[in-house]
């Protein structure tokens, strides 16, 4: 199988995932709706028979079907759904990032998103983060890098980064194993909350070490703004499912 027949055929599987997945959370007539407001029109015949996997749309189709759902946010419509958020504030993550149907429609919007940009490297730190991670390295057919808060005595040496977290008051870290990150790889930071910017800031620490180039940014869930403070310069593009202001 050629490269291209491989990309073609992924497009086709990730159009009917990501239809599959937005079923979870909208009926039938939500989902045609949506369609025909952004300019393509599918029969309900044919989309129950793309979500049952009957047929596959072709990839032309599939591909427009991808870009209409990152263009419209989909993904921010169905984590507003999904999404708890207590009195005080506090994202109740763990509804959504490990939730596998949000995680289909993150990885499809990622490959709209970022499969054009070069990206060589997926880095996130553990542990809610990794689940997309693990989604979005997947279907960019890139390497995944995890830091992590502990050392692991499997690997020769680490690049170790330190900050400063609040609650309570304490000094972490974050450890990356060092040959998971070579100088001049193009780094696509991804997160599941994107807040008060330190993790962001540690992770593009533990790059910058590296002589690695943040990218990119991709998060499920960005609440406030402080943490666009922490952008790195380098990244040309920054991605948020849904945005939530205190």
């Amino acid at each position: 199988m050629s490269v291209r027949k491989y990309e073609l055929n992924k497009v086709q599987l990730l159009a009917v995932e990501s239809l599959r997945a937005l079923r979870k959370f909208m009926s039938g007539k939500e989902v045609l709706k949506l369609l025909e407001d952004g300019g393509l029109k599918i029969t309900a015949v044919d989309l129950s028979r793309y979500v049952t996997g009957t047929v596959l749309p072709r990839p032309s189709r599939a591909l427009e079907i991808l870009k209409l759902l990152a263009d419209s946010n989909v993904l921010g419509e169905v984590l507003e759904r999904a999404l708890v958020v207590d009195e005080r504030g506090v994202v109740n993550v763990a509804r959504i990032a490990y939730d596998i149907n949000i995680l289909r429609l993150a990885a499809a919007r990622a490959y709209v998103e970022f499969s054009q940009l070069s990206i060589d490297k997926v880095l996130t730190a553990a542990v809610n983060g990794i689940p997309l991670a693990v989604a979005v390295a997947n279907v960019l057919g890139i390497e995944l890098c995890v830091a992590r808060q502990e050392a692991d005595a499997s690997a020769s040496s680490y690049v170790e980064v330190k900050y400063f977290a609040p609650d309570p008051p304490r000094y972490a870290h974050l450890y990356l194993p060092s040959f998971m990150l070579r100088e001049g790889d193009r780094v696509l930071i991804v997160d599941d909350l994107l807040q008060s910017g330190r993790t962001l800031r540690a992770l593009s620490e533990i790059a910058a070490v590296k002589g690695a180039k943040v990218a990119a940014v991709f998060s499920l869930i960005a609440v406030g703004d402080k943490w666009e403070y922490s952008i790195p310069n380098t990244a040309s593009k920054v991605v948020v499912g849904k945005r939530i202001q205190h």
